[in-house]
């Protein structure tokens, strides 16, 4: 790993962690404010009950004809209301209570009976004094309306605002806070008599951050960062090698075209002399009672010659220039019918029958001849090849499909293995003992410069195929 990979490597993943501590985060405080103000709600709805049993209470006591003293009262009422400190009752004969009243007594209660609402007034340490007009009074403190187990986990500080001032109910979170994100909730509690504002305050600090989360959101980004870069390493390093292959292939094959150069010009003028002394003893065994005979032979052994001086031509041809010959309309029935002529003994000797088929008599492709024959002389060499000396058939079968003649040379042999499949038109790539491997790679490549397509496939009922596709003749659309 060099050290700019690594620094790159490493600002990815300090990005990547960055950007999900950032999304955690988001979601952290979305989760967090909405619990807030879940919680908030549920405290605002405890306090808003308990404030509507004090109404209750003294609508309850203002109903009795003959009450029990004050003492009794607020002694069964204590347990159930924890907030009440005191309470009494005014009549114009006097007060009678637990406590001393709260001042102007008299004016207080005549304002809630006018009004017939409870008044709420001042009282000290966090309390306030609720006043009926019937003259019942409560002293409340505040500060135990709610037991602390009775607060919501999420919240921090609550306050009311009471008459006195505001009075704070909870304290969880010191304040000042010096830095965090803010939250609050302002209501006022539901109670006509007791209408305080509700205040919820909270502030999210580091402290509160996903901590745990992010480091283990950090940690798998990592794995996942090498394994991603160990991974792209490999690839890379598969496709140099490759290249590498591909390129070593391309040398050889250069070295190969000096090479066939070379041949192609020692062995031009030996298969023309061949050529003409054939000729010549063809002529000369004009009276001989085995001519037939031996003109047959003469005859094939002239075209076979004739093909190879056309092949090592066209070789020469792809050397020194590229593109060779070129493609012309062309009709393939003479031409299978030569191949037929020419391979039909040595076929026969190993119990081989080769036969062709043409679907289409009328069409014409475009191609070039000498690499057209070399191509099928190949094709069906191979097939010749896999079919060994157990004898089968070999069928070449031509077709116009659509722009394209289609020409299949299919065999009855063992087929071709899976694995070699991928591989079978790759220079130099061979699984017979001594061959070369250029006879497919070839074929592909003349096929490429017709502008056609060499492929290989399996037939379901056993053997190969391998089709060649080529451009029809704008004659034969």
């Amino acid at each position: 790993m060099t050290t700019l990979s690594l620094r790159r490597a490493l600002a990815g993943w300090l990005l990547a962690c960055a950007l999900g501590g950032a999304l955690l985060g988001y979601f952290a405080l979305r989760e967090q404010q909405e619990r807030f103000l879940q919680d908030s709600s549920i405290a605002h709805r405890l306090l808003s009950q308990k404030t509507v049993q004090h109404d209750a209470v003294l609508a309850t006591l203002a109903q009795l004809d003959q009450p029990p003293p004050p003492e009794r009262l607020l002694a069964g009422l204590r347990p159930a209301m924890p907030q009440l400190l005191a309470m009494g009752r005014w009549q114009p004969g006097g007060w009678q209570g637990t406590s001393t009243p709260p001042a102007d007594i008299g004016r207080h209660a005549s304002l809630a009976a006018r009004r017939h609402l409870p008044q709420a007034l001042p009282a000290a340490n966090g309390g306030y004094w609720l006043v009926d007009g019937s003259g019942w009074s409560l002293l409340i403190d505040a500060r135990r309306l709610l037991a602390d187990g009775d607060w919501p986990p999420a919240l921090a500080r609550i306050s009311l605002a009471l008459p006195g001032g505001e009075q704070a109910l909870l304290a969880r979170q010191p304040q000042p806070v010096p830095w965090g994100w803010p939250l609050g909730v302002d209501k006022r509690l539901p109670a006509a008599s007791q209408p305080f504002a509700f205040h919820s305050r909270r502030v999210l600090t580091l402290a509160e951050w996903p901590w745990g989360r992010w480091l283990l959101l950090s940690a798998g980004l990592g794995l996942l960062l090498f394994a991603l870069r160990a991974r792209l390493q490999a690839r890379t390093q598969r496709r140099q090698a490759q290249e590498q292959a591909r390129l070593a292939n391309l040398n050889r094959l250069g070295t190969l075209g000096e090479m066939a150069a070379g041949i192609a010009h020692e062995l031009n003028q030996p298969l023309t002399a061949i050529l003409a002394n054939v000729r010549a003893a063809e002529r000369m065994l004009d009276d001989e009672d085995e001519r037939a005979s031996v003109r047959q032979a003469l005859q094939t052994s002239a075209a076979q010659a004739r093909r190879a001086a056309d092949i090592v031509g066209r070789l020469r041809a792809m050397v020194s220039q590229p593109g060779g010959g070129g493609v012309a309309p062309l009709d393939p029935q003479p031409l299978l019918e030569s191949l037929l002529r020419l391979r039909h003994d040595e076929l026969a000797g190993r119990r081989i029958a080769l036969s062709w088929h043409n679907a289409s008599p009328e069409a014409r492709l475009q191609a070039e001849p000498v690499a057209l024959e070399q191509i099928l002389h190949n094709l069906v060499q191979n097939a010749a090849e896999a079919l060994g000396n157990r004898g089968g058939r070999i069928a070449v079968r031509g077709e116009a499909q659509g722009a394209h003649y289609r020409l299949t040379v299919s065999d009855d042999g063992p087929g071709i293995a899976p694995e070699v499949l991928p591989r079978l038109f790759q220079p130099f790539f061979t699984t017979r003992t001594g061959g070369m491997g250029l006879g497919l790679s070839l074929s592909e490549t003349l096929a490429h410069g017709m502008h056609g397509q060499l492929t290989a496939a399996n037939l379901p009922a056993g053997g190969a195929c391998f089709t060649l596709s080529l451009p029809l003749a704008e004659s034969s659309t």
